[in-house]
């Protein structure tokens, strides 16, 4: 029966090419992922399956913006749109199509990551990008699925030192460098082309990248025991979250919840690190289900039984107090230090 209905819903017709073009135009620019837990780092071994992307009625009519109202978060095909400030009635929703780590790059890399048939017009799109980036060769620090790769095969110690090497600009291997030309009008071409033979060449690390790097760095710690230096990796991955992604970015949830963990292995105050993971959680999600959602997380982290069962323990007996984003900031206490640049440009 299910057989015939699918036969007799879904039939074979012939498209002209000019309408086989607009199809698939139209399913490039509208479609949406879906990715269950994505946010988090056992993401990849546990809930990959759930992951696809589809044309959806509702959905897909949400417009981009760099500075997004709105984000969502996917349970099997089940998306959740959720508001990460408060909206007059009437205003427009708008969500990112690119990564939120993306966001606060510069105005020609977003427009690149992008790569739709629009202009983004919204206020961070109005400011040009940095003298650096638009004269002289540029190399882009990649650290994609085989970067990764290379680094979680090496020991947790070689791991940590490559990756604080990485961090400040020096690469060891040219193959995961990208060089691109400089951004130029057409009418400076020609004595752009003339400066960039003689400029030196600058090395660029998105934020987006550093994040990842310092996601890989923080579990080789962990793996070592080097309990203080973890923590710190964590906060910093927190303040970047907190300082260049919108607000409530749904990883900040995890970061607050490994640093949690580590500061529970110090035998130190984690409360607040707990009372951050499970606020920025419901506001990120909009609803209550830290636990659910984050039980898989907690059992693969590096540290001890009791500290997963202590850490489980706290979440479950917070007080859930919802409250602006800026009160949610404050309580990480910062320092000026520990908050990374929305990205860096090392000169060669």
């Amino acid at each position: 029966a299910m057989e015939d209905a699918v036969a007799s819903s879904w039939k074979q017709i012939d498209l002209s090419e000019s309408a086989k073009r607009r199809l698939q135009d139209v399913v490039r620019l509208n479609s949406l992922g879906f990715y269950t837990n994505s946010e988090q780092l056992c993401h990849h071994c546990n809930f990959l399956p759930l992951t696809g992307s589809g044309v959806f009625a509702l959905a897909s009519g949400f417009n981009h913006s760099c500075e997004p109202s709105v984000q969502r978060f996917s349970i099997g095909d089940l998306t959740a749109f959720v508001t990460n400030q408060k909206l007059e009635a009437g205003t427009e929703l708008h969500i990112t199509y690119i990564e939120s780590e993306m966001l606060r790059a510069p105005k020609s890399l977003r427009s690149q990551s992008l790569n739709r048939d629009f202009t983004c017009s919204c206020p961070p799109c109005g400011l040009d990008d940095p003298p650096e980036l638009k004269t002289g060769r540029r190399t882009f620090m990649r650290v994609d699925a085989p970067v990764q790769a290379k680094l979680s095969l090496l020991p947790p110690e070689e791991r940590v030192e490559t990756i604080a090497a990485a961090l400040q600009g020096q690469m060891d291997d040219e193959e995961d460098a990208e060089e691109e030309p400089p951004e130029v009008d057409e009418e400076d071409a020609g004595e752009a082309t003339k400066g960039a033979e003689k400029s030196e060449k600058n090395t660029v690390l998105l934020g987006k990248d550093a994040q990842e790097l310092r996601v890989a760095q923080a579990m080789a710690l962990m793996q070592l025991g080097r309990w203080e230096e973890a923590l710190q990796t964590w906060r910093q991955l927190a303040a970047f979250a907190c300082h260049h992604c919108p607000p409530y970015d749904e990883a900040l949830a995890v970061f607050a919840t490994q640093a949690a963990l580590c500061a529970l292995e110090m035998k130190a105050d984690a409360s607040q690190y707990v009372k951050s993971a499970i606020e920025s959680h419901r506001m990120a999600f909009g609803f209550d289900c830290f636990r659910w959602r984050y039980q898989r997380e907690v059992e693969e982290s590096s540290v001890s039984a009791g500290v997963k069962e202590s850490f489980l323990s706290a979440a479950a007996g917070c007080p859930l107090e919802l409250e602006p984003f800026s009160k949610a900031v404050a309580a990480w206490n910062f320092s000026q230090d520990e908050v990374p640049p929305a990205y860096q440009i090392f000169p060669s």
